[in-house]
């Protein structure tokens, strides 16, 4: 396997896609406002929705099949999310891409995953953790580049997608 990174629509043909760099910025849905006082408040909607940008430098590019601007697809990423565990239980902020789960105590050790069902998972200690897991975004394709060096023989691709 050249990558982690799983695309619901396109492909990534052999030798496109080793060692792709993935990076995931969370949408600002609101504005940041100074009062009459100077204190700085956010006027907008809580919670959070992702853009994210994939980019890889290989031998060839991506299959561009069905990334058409505006289309949604899902994607496994390559980035990673932590969250903290309390109690013993957690609701994942995303569903994990299946197996890609693990959690650690405070002292790096890891921790017993006793079950992950609709993102709620439970873990073999009531004491602090951390569980770490690759999500699976919906995402709706912004846009996307090809690149080749012809003579270097090296080619690129970019992605950029934003959560729906």
């Amino acid at each position: 396997m050249e990558t982690t990174l799983v695309l619901s629509r396109g492909g990534l043909p052999p030798m496109s896609a080793r060692g792709c760099i993935q990076e995931l910025t969370p949408i600002t849905q609101g504005q940041f406002k100074r009062t009459v006082n100077g204190d700085l408040i956010f006027m907008g909607m809580q919670g959070k929705k992702y853009k994210t940008t994939i980019s890889c430098q290989d031998t060839t590019v991506l299959a561009t099949d069905g990334l058409i601007p505006g289309a949604i697809i899902e994607v496994s990423c390559i980035q990673v999310l932590w969250q903290k565990v309390v109690g013993g239980k957690a609701a994942l902020e995303r569903p994990p891409v299946l197996g890609s789960i693990t959690v650690v105590d405070e002292n790096k050790n890891p921790v017993q995953l006793i079950r992950c069902e609709e993102g709620n998972i439970e873990v073999a200690t009531t004491e602090i953790a951390y569980v770490c897991y690759r999500p699976i975004l919906a995402m709706r394709i912004i846009s996307y580049t090809l690149k080749t060096n012809e003579w270097g023989v090296k080619s690129g691709w970019s992605l950029e997608l934003e959560e729906v």
